[in-house]
């Protein structure tokens, strides 16, 4: 955001570097120099305002007015100077992206190539091709490495919110209501992926499918009773609902009436909802009832 800020200044600073003119109208300039500070200003500081605490410590405003003085007291009419600051500030933002990701560029061994590759006399296409060739190539392998890093990431964030003591003691509950349940309860059964539910009425015709749409009636329930939402009749495809919803919702037919038994993997995961009306690892219960189903076409 603050890169993007800079270089859209320096932009604006360049173009108005040609302008001889100078108003005679001390007022008016001082209020159009005025109104150009607050008006941008004040737009940064919305952006800003809404960054994290921790994001905040890294961009300190001392240090991005510093930078901005910088480039609005530069002389105008030093265009290569402008143009080499905006050119370099689009590289620093990848550079950040880079390093963010654990990648180390070493900046001088980087402008000492820049520097001497501008500094040419003259450039073959066949040489220009080479190089842009060798960095599409690294810069290849540099993204692979940027989308590891922050597989790994999430991965671990994931395992840190797994770990957490209520999404752990969520998941062992779940576990506990389903086995229990199905220990009371024969007839309830689980596929491969740990749906567990139970068929009160099978109903007629041909299952909804993955890719079909039906109208569904449902109750959904926390293991100890509390209900956190219930429909008439609304009508949806089983791919736009958590998994476990849509798994058993795909095997239902016209008329059909479910009992679903959803742990938590296969619900909100380790996030639970936003409004806290569902925690961390929740095993979910829904009564669902189906009508009005349009299967998945059949394969030709």
């Amino acid at each position: 955001m603050l890169c993007g800020a800079a270089a859209m200044m320096i932009t604006a600073v360049t173009s108005c570097g040609n302008s001889s003119s100078v108003s005679a109208n001390g007022g008016f300039s001082d209020s159009l120099s005025v109104a150009i500070g607050t008006s941008q200003g004040a737009r940064l500081a919305s952006d800003y305002n809404t960054l994290p605490e921790e994001q905040k410590a890294s961009l300190k405003k001392d240090d991005i007015l510093r930078g901005f003085k910088q480039a609005v007291m530069t002389d105008t009419t030093q265009q290569g100077y402008l143009s080499g600051l905006q050119f370099g500030l689009q590289i620093a933002g990848q550079l950040y992206r880079y390093e963010q990701a654990g990648i180390h560029i070493d900046r001088s061994k980087l402008y000492d190539a820049y520097a001497k590759a501008f500094n040419s006399d003259s450039i073959s296409p066949e040489e220009l091709q080479k190089s842009q060739l060798e960095l599409q190539t690294l810069a290849q392998q540099a993204q692979e490495k940027m989308m590891e890093f922050y597989r790994q990431q999430e991965e671990a964030a994931k395992a840190a919110k797994e770990n957490a003591p209520e999404a752990k003691e969520n998941k062992e509950k779940g576990e506990a209501y389903i086995k229990d349940a199905m220990a009371k309860d024969p007839s309830i059964k689980m596929t491969e992926s740990g749906l567990a539910y139970k068929v009160i009425n099978e109903g007629t015709g041909a299952a909804v499918g993955m890719d079909g749409r039906a109208k569904v009636k449902y109750t959904g329930k926390l293991i100890d009773g509390t209900v956190f939402d219930s429909n008439e009749g609304v009508s949806f495809s089983p791919r736009q609902v958590v998994p476990g919803f849509g798994e058993g919702l795909a095997m239902m037919k016209n008329g059909a009436k479910y009992v679903l038994y959803i742990p938590g993997n296969l619900a909100y995961g380790v996030d639970g909802t936003p409004d806290g009306k569902i925690g961390p690892n929740a095993t979910l219960v829904f009564e669902l009832e189906t009508s009005d189903v349009t299967p998945a076409p059949t394969a030709k």
